[in-house]
C-alpha cells in the first residue's frame, strides 16, 4: 500500500471516529475475548485457517492469529482488547460465508448421519434425497473421512432437518428401516435427540449437553435416560427418585451456575442484566445464598457470567 493510500485510508477513519464520537456511538477498545472465542470455534470446530477467516473478515491472517497467539517476535501475549471494528468484522464471519469447495470438519455430518440410521434412515435413502454417491455417504458415517466438502456438509444439513422429524416407515420399507436402526444401535451410534444443538462441535459429548429430567437438576444427562450420574446412583440404589435432592459443594454450585449462563442466562428485562434472583431459582437455592456464595469466593454475577 503507497503512502497516500495509507493517508488516505487514516484520514477517512479520523473522520468517522470523529462522526461517532459527536453521535455518541464510538466504541473505541471492546473486550477481545469475545472475538477471539469465536475464532478458536471456527478453527477448531469446522476447520477453518486463520488465513481464511481473516478474508472473510477483511483482515489479514497475521492479524486473526495475533489476536489468538499474540505476537512470538515481539513477546507479546494475545492482547486484552481491540478495536471494535476488527471484533465486529470477525463476528460476522460463519462457516455460510465460506464457498461451497471449502473442506470443514466432518465430524457433524458423520453423527448426522449415524443419528438418521439410528431413526431407521437407510443411507441410500439419505444420498439419493442429498443427490449424493452411496457410497461416499457411508465412508462418511463410518468415520472414515475427516474433513467433508462445505456444499456436501449443507446438503447433508438440510436433510437431515428435513428427515428428523419425519417417519421412515412411511417412506422405506419396514424391513429395511428395522435393520437399519437396529445394525445402528449394534454400533454404539446415538440418536439425534443425544446431541442437542452441539452436533458439530468435535468437544461436545452425547447426552452430557442435555439437561437432567430431574426437577431443580441442571447436570447433564449421563445416558438415554435422561439423568445425571448422581440421580442414576440414587435410583440404583433407592429404586426411586422421590424426595431426592441434589447435594452440592461451593464448586459444584458455581459449575452449575456457569453451565446456566453460558447455556440460557436468566436475563432481567427492565435492566438486561443478570436476574440474580431466577438464578438462585433455578439453582435450587436463594438469591441471599447464592450471594454470600459469590462473596466467599471473590466474584459477582458479571465475572461469573464471563468465565462461563
Amino acid at each position: 500500500m503507497s503512502r497516500d493510500a495509507v493517508a488516505e485510508a487514516r484520514r477517512r477513519y479520523g473522520q468517522e471516529r470523529d462522526k461517532k464520537v459527536k453521535a455518541g456511538t464510538w466504541r473505541g477498545l471492546v473486550d477481545a475475548q469475545q472475538a477471539r472465542q469465536h475464532v478458536l470455534q471456527l478453527h477448531r470446530t469446522w476447520l477453518i485457517s486463520y488465513e481464511a477467516i481473516g478474508q472473510l473478515a477483511g483482515l489479514t491472517h497475521t492479524a486473526v492469529r495475533h489476536i489468538i497467539e499474540g505476537s512470538a517476535y515481539r513477546k507479546l501475549p494475545p492482547p486484552a482488547r481491540i478495536s471494535a471494528r476488527t471484533s465486529d468484522a470477525i463476528l460476522t464471519v460463519t462457516v455460510d460465508d465460506l464457498p461451497d469447495h471449502h473442506l470443514i470438519n466432518a465430524v457433524g455430518s458423520m453423527r448426522r448421519l449415524r443419528a438418521l440410521s439410528v431413526a431407521g434412515w437407510p443411507v441410500r435413502h439419505v444420498a439419493d434425497h442429498m443427490g449424493a454417491s452411496w457410497d461416499s455417504q457411508k465412508q462418511l458415517r463410518r468415520g472414515e473421512r475427516t474433513t467433508v466438502l462445505l456444499r456436501t456438509a449443507r446438503q447433508l444439513r438440510e436433510t437431515y432437518e428435513e428427515l428428523v422429524g419425519l417417519d421412515p416407515y412411511e417412506h422405506c420399507r419396514p424391513a429395511v428401516v428395522t435393520s437399519t436402526s437396529t445394525q445402528a444401535a449394534a454400533s454404539g451410534w446415538y440418536p439425534a435427540a443425544a446431541w442437542a444443538d452441539v452436533i458439530d462441535d468435535p468437544e461436545a459429548k452425547p447426552w452430557q449437553v442435555v439437561r437432567c429430567s430431574y426437577p431443580t437438576c441442571i447436570n447433564g444427562s449421563k445416558d438415554e435416560r435422561l439423568l445425571c450420574d448422581t440421580h442414576l446412583k440414587l435410583l440404583q440404589k433407592r429404586g426411586t427418585l422421590d424426595g431426592a435432592r441434589l447435594m452440592r459443594n461451593t464448586q459444584a454450585l458455581l459449575e452449575d451456575a456457569r453451565f446456566i449462563l453460558a447455556t440460557d442466562p436468566p436475563i432481567n428485562p427492565n435492566t438486561q442484566q443478570i436476574d440474580g434472583e431466577r438464578l438462585a431459582e433455578r439453582l435450587g437455592t436463594t438469591w441471599a445464598a447464592l450471594e454470600r456464595l459469590l462473596i466467599r469466593a471473590e466474584l459477582n454475577l458479571g465475572k461469573l457470567r464471563q468465565t462461563a
